[in-house]
């Protein structure tokens, strides 16, 4: 019994508590100017993806390359499953193994002490947008110590990628 009655005190108490006397006042109408609208330029940059089927060291592999011109590119290897990704800008790489345990970031100088090659961005951008993009990387494997075969089995150059990058758009 006690408890029912200091539920209903307390319902009682809260339902009270919520009332309000103020009573909401008008506001004069004013009118805003819209602010300009500002034409931001969205700068334009060419997108390409590209799949892949290939041999390294033996095995055979399939892949997709995308990559933003004068940006980023991704890679990314499957063998049945991802064997191994990498992602490249400017200044730095990005290469994960999870099958051999390797998740490593770099410069491109760390990677010129680890292989005795030097290679840039700029460089492995120009490799793989090259009407002869096979033989460029089979050349450039070779250079890095290890044998491949690529053959391009899918090219695509479009204004936008869905993944990772979106292009702005306007509101």
């Amino acid at each position: 019994m006690n408890r029912t009655k200091i539920v209903l005190i307390m319902t009682a108490l809260l339902l009270t508590g919520c009332h309000t006397s103020r009573k909401a006042t008008t506001v004069p109408e004013t009118t805003v100017a819209p602010a300009p609208e500002v034409e931001t330029p969205v700068p334009q940059r060419t997108y390409t993806a590209m799949n892949f089927v290939g041999e390294v060291e033996g095995i055979s592999v399939s892949g997709q390359l995308r990559i933003a011109e004068d940006s980023i590119m991704w890679v990314s290897v499957s063998k049945l499953i991802e064997v191994g990704r990498a992602m490249c800008t400017h200044d730095s790489l990005w290469l994960r193994a999870p099958l051999l345990g390797h998740d490593d970031a770099m410069d491109y100088a760390t990677l010129q002490r680890l292989t005795g090659v030097t290679v840039t961005y700029d460089e492995m951008q120009q490799i793989a947008l090259a009407p002869d993009a096979e033989e460029r990387i089979a050349l450039l494997a070779q250079r890095l110590g290890f044998n491949a075969k690529v053959r391009i089995t899918q090219r695509r150059t479009m204004d936008h990628l869905t993944f990772p990058y979106t292009k702005p758009t306007k509101p």
